[in-house]
């Protein structure tokens, strides 16, 4: 598996192009959630919208209180956000933001010495801070990124962090 990431980094990146945004950028973030990023540049290339698809609670918070138990497991989650970037050099941004994230994970607890597996869908707000690269002659980004979930339903004001790195093909 890391070999066929590694190649296709290494295909990605000898494509032309020009380290500036374009309208769309795709890309991979490992972290908490791991997954898949896509990005819509608008019109002034000050804003994006994004959505996240991926793995949730996989790196912080595997093991967490939760209501009256814990999770003991990774999830999935679903996050958009609008985001605000600033440009620190030709080639550095920074950026921040919010959004919604959708939850979806099984939590336990244990009434009378058993132990129940019980399904949290939760949903709640996002924020986000973050560094992206872009690299010279190269459509490819790379980002740095940290937040914070905090859900609302079921579980009122349970907070999890998040944030990981990543790359991006602009285009």
């Amino acid at each position: 598996m890391k070999k066929i990431f590694l190649l296709t980094i290494l295909i990605i990146s000898s494509l032309t192009g020009y380290s500036q945004e374009k309208n769309w950028a795709v890309g991979a973030k490992v972290g908490d959630p791991s997954g898949i990023t896509l990005r819509h540049y608008l019109g002034n290339d000050k804003n994006t919208v994004e959505v996240n698809v991926g793995v949730y609670g996989a790196i912080w918070g595997l093991k967490s209180n939760y209501k009256d138990g814990q999770f003991d497991g990774a999830g999935f989650s679903f996050s958009g956000l609008y985001l605000w970037h600033n440009e620190m050099t030709s080639n550095l941004k920074n950026y921040y933001g919010f959004g919604v994230q959708f939850t979806s994970r099984n939590w336990y607890e244990t009434k009378n010495g058993v132990r129940q597996e019980n399904p949290a869908t939760g949903l709640g707000g996002l924020g986000q801070v973050g560094l992206e690269y872009y690299l010279s002659s190269s459509p490819l980004s790379i980002f740095g990124e940290v937040g914070a979930y905090v859900e609302l339903v079921p579980a009122i004001l349970y907070f999890h962090p998040q944030g990981g790195l990543g790359v991006r093909l602009n285009f």
